[in-house]
């Protein structure tokens, strides 16, 4: 159980990166960024908290990869439309 918690921590943490940067790229132009930045910062705690305590991510690892799959994706659709926002404008 513990490296399938280090390797979901090292997913979450991987994503938590790519939304801040594509957040903080956005941010100027919409509010879409700063929503992703935020999103982007939980993953970033999250990953962290489950590679670190792995005690803590292994009781928990369904409740806090289910909510960080949920917040990712709704963050990643918010980011499909700002990008298409972005090029039209």
């Amino acid at each position: 159980m513990k490296v399938i918690t280090i390797i979901f921590g090292i997913w979450v943490l991987l994503t938590g990166f790519s939304l801040l940067s594509s957040g903080w790229s956005i941010k100027k132009d919409s509010f879409i960024g700063w929503i992703l930045v935020i999103v982007g910062l939980f993953s970033i705690i999250v990953g962290f908290m489950m590679i670190f305590n792995i005690g803590t991510g292994a009781d928990g690892v369904a409740a806090i990869l289910g909510i960080q799959v949920i917040l990712a994706g709704i963050a990643l659709i918010l980011l499909s439309f700002a990008k298409k926002w972005l090029r039209v404008k």
